[in-house]
């Protein structure tokens, strides 16, 4: 049974007078079996449920998509998001389902994109990309260039853990400004993945350098979809106009 939400303001109401809504999480790891996330249907039912409950509405599959978590085609990913659709869809589950990527950057990367085989976030132009966490800040910005060239808006997955780009948040600043996107973790936000990671999403949030926040939830255990914590700190200390825009307004703007 779907809980209802717990926390006020993780529901709004359409504006348009139509029923309730809520957030979009653009970054998730619920299809099961298909990398390091959920193991089953029914660990996904369960995160999902835990989604519903923290006021999430939308969520984006994004399977991995790297060396040693698996590099599943676009095709996989897409029959995966359709099951998964109709399964949500015979449960009940109050929730959408909407086809994503999240690429470990490499030289493949762009032969994927070239190829036409990418799996962009709810088929915008938006590709969600990581790097390794000691990346160099050149490195990244480098390859944010390179998949701009080719006709796509990189969003940086998980920001916060690039600690050489976390050093000059000023670049990310300049990345923004040529088409960049800019994700971070909620849990990164309420302090759960440690507190230099929150101080840098802070720093981040605090300059207006973020434009999504994401759950990037793994399983129904410590890294289940939460969004109602997180929902509240930056309603609370960053204003209902920002907070819209980071947990459900720029996904509507942008992942068209």
């Amino acid at each position: 049974m779907v809980r209802e939400p717990a926390y006020g303001a993780t529901i709004r109401q359409d504006d348009k007078g139509g029923g309730k809504m809520g957030y979009i999480d653009i970054h998730s790891h619920i299809l099961p079996g298909m990398d390091d996330g959920s193991r089953s249907m029914g660990q996904t039912l369960r995160m999902l449920e835990t989604a519903v409950s923290e006021g999430i509405t939308a969520m984006i599959a994004t399977p991995h998509n790297m060396p040693g978590k698996g590099c599943p085609p676009g095709s996989v990913v897409r029959r995966k998001v359709e099951e998964l659709r109709r399964t949500v869809e015979q449960e009940g589950i109050p929730m959408e389902i909407a086809a994503g990527t999240e690429y470990y950057y490499r030289e493949e990367v762009l032969d994927i994109l070239e190829d036409g085989d990418v799996v962009t976030l709810r088929d915008s132009d938006c590709v969600l990309v990581e790097f390794e966490p000691m990346a160099e800040r050149n490195y990244i910005r480098n390859a944010l260039r390179n998949i701009l060239g080719l006709g796509y808006r990189p969003v940086i997955a998980h920001v916060e853990r690039y600690a050489k780009l976390m050093e000059d948040i000023s670049v990310l600043g300049d990345m923004r400004k040529n088409g960049i996107l800019v994700q971070v973790n909620a849990m990164s936000v309420t302090g759960d993945n440690g507190r230099q990671a929150k101080k840098d999403v802070k720093g981040l949030l605090k300059k207006g350098l973020v434009d999504f926040v994401a759950t990037d939830a793994h399983s129904d255990g410590r890294r289940a979809p939460f969004m109602g914590k997180c929902a509240d700190i930056l309603y609370k200390k960053y204003g209902a106009a920002y907070a819209d825009r980071l947990l459900f307004g720029n996904a509507e703007e942008i992942l068209l």
